[in-house]
């Protein structure tokens, strides 16, 4: 086996433990030993989307499709079309390289080229309205300028590592630049990077939040075992081979009946379900609804920025007060919380709130303040975004 089928087995190895900083380094030093390592591309993607950097996402997708001679890779796709929704631009010059890439079918070719074509025709379209240099300025960027964008790991094979953990050092003393910090050293396999992480745990000068993806940082690099979590004047251990409360970046696995309902209720008010069908489910704390009931919540459409509200709601709440998160039940008060906040911000932009005035009772509104609790920038940040739009 070559060094270099060794480093793309490593990061697999880690990727399957969920060592995802750990396994995009392998992948990394995979690919810059042998850029025609597709699996190393297919890993260093996914690893990044695991840990939800996705403006590194976007760089990395960009020197993918701007790498002759690549072998197409189908695995790709949902990350290329979810990364460039808001971008046609982008999106078409992707897939005109990508036809050209080994092994990709006949029907895929003429497919991609189809999908290329109404991508063109959509970014003229925001052209002749908004004009191509103000699109630009609002990041729509071509794909050289997404691929010519550095991401961290190229900093962290590039310079010495003692520079790397020296301004590193002087990262985690800055308020502003702490969570960067933190997130770059989960890529860095090195004791002195676990060392680093422990003590942030620990620190009572660091913001809570970042505590917490310290912890979690920990578990990228590939850390099991117990670990030290100072909080709230009281020192927790924390297992990192089984963290409870559950560690993640995503939202946690046990608000989805509450995010069900925030759909089951944009049902209700779209005349999808009948008042009687919300009844029915609402006061319920059950994980999964009936299929037939999770078809309407489908069919709800609610829009993938105000879902988005809700889950950066909720990260940053399970964020700041963790291991001392709430039990989630009672749903039918977590989802009127969450959808008070979606109309709020729906509303205060200016867009379209199609869903009625939400339950308002007292649990409802503790809930609600909560969440608001963790993101104190939640309501200037509506402010900014309007008079962006405004502008």
């Amino acid at each position: 086996m070559s060094r270099n089928d060794e480093l793309t087995g490593y990061g697999r190895h880690h990727l399957q433990m969920e060592s995802y900083g750990a396994a995009a380094f392998c992948f990394y030093r995979a690919i810059k030993e042998n850029e025609f390592n597709g699996n190393a591309w297919n890993g260093l993607i996914l690893s990044l989307s695991l840990m939800r950097r996705e403006e590194e996402i976007r760089t990395t997708l960009a020197r993918f499709a701007l790498q002759p001679g690549l072998d197409f890779d189908r695995d790709l796709l949902t990350f290329v079309f979810m990364m460039w929704q808001q971008n046609p631009h982008a999106l078409a010059q992707w897939l005109r390289r990508v036809v050209e890439f080994n092994g990709i079918p006949e029907k895929d070719q003429l497919a991609f080229t189809e999908i290329a074509e109404d991508a063109e025709r959509a970014y003229e379209d925001l052209v002749a309205k908004y004009g191509a240099e103000s699109l630009h300025s609002r990041g729509m960027l071509t794909l050289e300028e997404y691929a010519a964008r550095p991401i961290q790991l190229d900093w962290l094979l590039e310079a010495p590592v003692d520079t790397i953990y020296e301004q590193l050092q002087w990262w985690l003393e800055d308020k502003d630049s702490a969570l960067s910090a933190v997130r770059l050293l989960c890529m860095l396999p090195d004791t002195r990077s676990e060392k680093l992480l422990r003590r942030v745990c620990r620190n009572v000068a660091i913001e809570p939040k970042v505590r917490t993806h310290a912890l979690l940082a920990l578990r990228w690099l590939g850390v099991r075992g117990n670990a030290k979590l100072y909080k709230f004047n009281e020192s927790f251990v924390i297992d990192l081979d089984n963290p409870k409360p559950e560690l993640t970046i995503s939202v946690p696995a046990v608000y989805k009946p509450a995010l069900d309902r925030v759909k089951l209720w944009a049902a209700k008010e779209k005349g999808l379900v009948t008042p009687e069908v919300y009844e029915q489910y609402a006061s319920t704390d059950e994980v999964q609804l009936p299929p037939e009931i999770v078809e309407k919540l489908d069919e709800a459409e609610v829009p993938p920025l105000l879902q988005e509200v809700s889950h950066a709601l909720i990260r940053a709440a399970h964020d700041e007060y963790y291991p001392l998160v709430p039990t989630i039940s009672g749903t039918r008060q977590w989802s009127a919380a969450l959808l008070m906040l979606m109309k709020d911000y729906a509303v205060g932009i200016g867009e379209e709130w199609p869903y009625g005035e939400p339950e308002q009772d007292e649990t409802a509104k503790q809930h609600r303040n909560w969440l608001l609790s963790a993101s104190p920038d939640f309501y200037p940040s509506i402010e900014e975004v309007r008079t962006l739009k405004e502008s």
